[in-house]
């Protein structure tokens, strides 16, 4: 059995505790997206999916990369399977939430791009 630390643990459910990160981090449940493609869904200004998306990064929920001007998030690779296998259960209780509904439904109509293809027109 894995042992996580109590910091990692605090960590990971205080960056759950926000409607806008919750939303975010279902989002990149989905597949990598980039701070336009998250604002577009969210209709929500780019300076606060950026600051969230912060937070989440710093909770190691979240890794980042940068392709030209545009920078792209994923869900860390690097999370441990106990807090992997926590977000697989979250999901499906967000799942139920019509905002996620909502939030999924725009996204699988704004999305033309497959996942690591180029951004183009955000």
């Amino acid at each position: 059995m894995a042992h996580i630390k109590i910091n990692d643990l605090t960590s990971f459910h205080g960056a759950l505790n926000d409607p806008l990160r919750l939303r975010l981090l279902r989002l990149l449940m989905e597949r990598e997206l980039c701070v336009c493609e998250m604002m577009r869904v969210l209709k929500t200004p780019q300076y606060k999916v950026s600051r969230h998306l912060g937070v989440l990064k710093k909770a190691g929920l979240i890794r980042d990369w940068r392709e030209g001007t545009w920078i792209h998030y994923e869900i860390a690779p690097a999370i441990p399977g106990v807090l992997k296998e926590s977000l697989v259960c979250l999901r499906s209780l967000w799942d139920q939430s019509s905002v996620i509904k909502h939030d999924l439904r725009i996204l699988g109509r704004s999305s033309a791009r497959k996942p690591g293809e180029p951004v183009v027109n955000c």
